[in-house]
């Protein structure tokens, strides 16, 4: 499932998408993202787009009791990784929580999966760029989905390329493209909310 070859608007002209489209999302991210909202009680997660583990391990280091599954399309050295196509994946286990930064070209199809994969209550919590708002069947399929905040970096929220904190010139990375953690929880039927970070 390579999604190489393909520039987004917003991005660096010169540069071709990653291998696999690993963008390791900072785990600034979701420190922030936890400093606001309120992720309730938590015993599972799933992360279907585990990379190197920066979510996960965030995760682990601040809420060590949590079980994490974790899956890639590639093993990219966290440890347990299930190297498999999360959106070919079948399982009867539910999660409490499923938290990650999904390739966006397949964005909607793993959130829909994710909804599938969680408890009653459960949260899904991605990480996306704000075009997931725009669209004529995104629109429909948010409008009908319990899609209950979505919380925008007031600074640009750049992702690391390869995994990799800085560039080959030793700078962090920039971007121009604004991010937003997109959190829906099971059950909502209320108008989506608007946040910041």
């Amino acid at each position: 499932m390579a999604l190489s070859g393909g520039k987004l608007a917003g991005g660096n002209p010169k540069g071709e998408r990653q291998a696999e489209d690993f963008y390791a999302t900072n785990p600034k991210a979701l420190e922030m993202l936890l400093e606001k909202y309120d992720l309730g009680e938590v015993h599972t997660m799933l992360e279907p787009c585990v990379g190197d583990g920066n979510l996960a391990n965030f995760m682990l280091n601040t809420r060590p009791f949590i079980n994490i599954k974790a899956l890639d399309i590639v093993d990219r050295g966290f440890k347990g990784t299930l190297v498999q196509d999360f959106l070919k994946w079948e399982t009867e286990e539910k999660y409490d929580v499923v938290i990650t930064n999904p390739p966006f070209k397949l964005a909607r199809e793993f959130v829909e999966k994710s909804l599938d994969l969680v408890t009653e209550e459960g949260k899904v919590i991605m990480f996306l760029k704000i075009q997931f708002l725009e669209g004529i069947s995104r629109k429909e399929f948010l409008e009908n989905s319990p899609l209950k905040y979505v919380y925008v970096f007031s600074s640009r929220m750049a992702t690391w390329k390869e995994g990799k904190q800085t560039d080959e010139k030793g700078k962090p990375w920039s971007t121009t493209m604004c991010h937003a953690w997109f959190i829906w929880e099971k059950g909502y039927e209320g108008e989506p909310i608007i946040r910041w970070l």
